[in-house]
Formats: structure tokens, sequence, C-alpha cells
């Protein structure tokens, strides 16, 4: 049953306004650069591997939990839709002072073949919808450890995924800004 959740579609136009800003970026890195990274950072086509694996993850994570939950479950409130872009503000995934190491599964490999990657990027994000608006209010009911901010249900799963993209964006800049 697919959902017409207001909050999904607040989430989905989130995320479309983030992936369009991670788009326009990466179409700006000159094609020499987007496989050049000063020491110790990654190219811009190792961060859109990285970001495609995670969207693809999480998009099956909610796959996974959604169908675990009993057809009679009974489903709490969950945010609204005029505070769903809020149930993460408590979490620093913006915060580029603070490095954090990808787990062993999600580390990109040293050569990456970006029109490839590309497209998984934009196949994770359909995946990811699609899972989103089937779950719809059962969001809420989702749960899952995110590995370094606890425990995350599945509204911020899917806000997550925004986030994380954005944080991604802002090291994309920041490692064109050091080629220049």
């Amino acid at each position: 049953m697919l959902s017409s959740d207001k909050r999904v579609e607040v989430l989905e136009a989130e995320l479309g306004r983030v992936r369009r800003a991670f788009e326009a970026a990466l179409d700006a890195v000159p094609e020499p650069q987007r496989h050049l990274a000063p020491p110790g950072r990654w190219t811009a086509a190792q961060i859109v591997w990285h970001v495609a694996k995670v969207e693809r993850s999480v998009a099956r994570l909610i796959e996974m939990k959604t169908a675990e939950i009993g057809p009679m479950a009974t489903v709490p409130p969950g945010p609204s839709s005029h505070s769903v872009l809020k149930v993460l503000d408590h979490v620093p995934f913006l915060d580029r002072s603070r490095r954090l190491e990808a787990p062993e599964g999600i580390r990109p490999p040293a050569q990456i073949d970006l029109v490839a990657e590309r497209g998984r990027l934009a196949d994770g994000r359909v995946q990811l919808l699609a899972a989103a608006r089937e779950s719809g209010p059962r969001l809420s009911l989702v749960q899952h450890e995110h590995v370094y901010f606890g425990a995350f249900n599945g509204w911020q799963w899917l806000l997550m995924v925004a986030r994380h993209e954005e944080r991604h964006l802002l090291q994309l800049q920041e490692t064109v800004a050091e080629l220049d």
C-alpha cells in the first residue's frame, strides 16, 4: 500500500533540495579534478560512491524493518509534517570539525566509475522514496542504531539521508577548494 503521508512528502522535498545542491556542486567540479583529492581525503567520485552506498543501505533497512512490522501493529503518531525536518536537530551532522570515520563496508574503493555511481545514486533515491511511501506512518515503528548517533526511527533515517548528503556536499566543496 503506497502512502500519501504528508510527512513523507515533506521529507521527499528536503531530499530533493539537498540532491539538487549536491548534483550542482558535483557538476561544477572540472572533469580532471573529480578523481583527485588532497592526501587523506576522498575524491569527488569516492564521495558519490559513499553517498550512493549509504542511501541504498538505508532504503534496504527501511524495507526490511517495515516488513518485520506485524499487520496489526499499533502505530504511534510520530512527528507532524511541521516538525519532521527537526527530528535530527540534536545530531551534529553538519559539524565538519569532527571527522567521522566511515565503517568498513561503506568506505569507497580507490577507483570509481563516476558515471556508474551517479546512476546508482539516482537508483538509490528511487528505492528510498519507494520504501518511504510504502512504509508511510509505520516509519514511526522502524528502529535501528546509527553507528555514531544511537537509535533512529524511520523518520530520522529518512532525514539522515538528506543530512548525510549535506555533510558530504560540504566535504566535496572542501576537497575542491583544497585542489584549487
